[in-house]
């Protein structure tokens, strides 16, 4: 059996002291540079691997990071916030940092609900992916353990989070649907709640004022929303109904891809021509939107890039856990397909 490596044995080849083995290691106090690689290069020479259990009693940290989402939006149909926690899965690659996931219940309760390594104190921060409970929220913020919001906010707070840019993706996207020609332009989407379907909305509001056809009355004939959770039933309801109006839509901008494809899915149902008597259009590119019959035009949000983003601003909270919360917005763009 091989021997396990310790931190004496690399001292000894190196021929430096234990202690400085364990700066190295723990990256932490002064090593010059010359005895830092001479110590990295045994360290690589030997494959040591400190356990991790012993560096959390070293460093005071984990190198675990948590990952949370809604178990709602944890599903295949949902693919957005399982290619952001994939993002961020990448970015550890290169480092000794795990990421765990956990989903929770809407129903939570932080005394009977909490996950696991928040109950243990086994992560160093926490990444909170879409509309989580605010006690959770609350929780976190009160027990002061390092956290960031993605693709979400609370009302009346400012927390470390990264955005999507929903209004310019949302205005590209009906611009687009203008100049195909479109003038009955319909908005379906639910989760109304959430920030970024009601700034999609406003940007479809602002874009349908500023047009040249707007008239008095056209929200009410031309809007579905929901305050449920986004799900193609809520696409195939929205033109069930749209479609019970004299003036039927000839454009329909989705709150994002899940609703989108429920609506293709009807008006299939109703024999209506996709792009030729409808056009449709989405938000988020899930990987499903180029696959579906016609593709689905959409806006690309790239979901990778926002888990990286993620993973870095969360290092920096837990670097620096009271520096003034940062906002970092993420570009998106419009990808014309079939559907349009």
């Amino acid at each position: 059996m091989q021997k396990n490596i310790t931190i004496k044995d690399i001292a000894e080849k190196a021929g430096v002291s234990s202690s400085t083995v364990s700066l190295v290691i723990n990256d932490k106090g002064y090593v010059s540079e010359g005895t830092r690689k001479k110590v990295q290069k045994v360290i690589n020479e030997l494959d040591y691997r400190p356990l991790h259990s012993a560096r959390k009693l070293a460093t005071k940290y984990t190198d675990n990071l948590g990952y949370i989402v809604w178990e709602d939006h944890f599903s295949e149909v949902e693919a957005f916030y399982s290619q952001i926690f994939l993002g961020m899965e990448y970015a550890t690659r290169d480092s000794d940092k795990y990421i765990l996931l956990t989903t929770v219940k809407n129903e939570f309760d932080p005394k009977t609900d909490l996950p696991r390594f928040l109950k243990y104190n086994d992560v160093d921060g926490v990444a909170l992916a879409g509309r989580v409970p605010h006690n959770l929220i609350a929780y976190l913020d009160e027990k002061k353990i390092p956290f960031v919001l993605i693709d979400y906010g609370v009302p009346g707070k400012v927390y470390n989070s990264i955005v999507i840019d929903n209004y310019n993706g949302a205005y590209k996207a009906v611009k687009h649907l203008i100049e195909e020609g479109r003038k009955k332009i319909s908005f379906i989407g639910g989760s109304y709640f959430h920030p970024s379907i009601k700034e999609r909305y406003r940007a479809y509001r602002d874009v349908i004022q500023d047009s040249d056809f707007y008239q008095k009355n056209y929200f009410d004939e031309y809007t579905y929303l929901k305050n449920e959770e986004t799900v193609p039933e809520i696409g195939k309801e929205g033109v069930k109904e749209l479609f019970k109006n004299n003036d039927k839509p000839d454009g329909i901008f989705c709150c994002n891809d899940s609703t989108a494809l429920g609506v293709i899915s009807e008006l299939k149902n109703m024999n209506i021509e996709i792009p030729g008597d409808v056009a449709v259009v989405g938000f988020d590119d899930i990987p499903s939107a180029s696959l579906s019959h016609p593709s689905l035009s959409t806006v690309k949000v790239p979901k990778l890039t926002i888990g990286r983003e993620a993973y870095k601003l969360l290092g920096e909270v837990i670097s620096n856990p009271d520096s003034v919360p940062q906002t970092r917005k993420i570009s998106v763009e419009f990808i014309p397909r079939e559907s349009s």
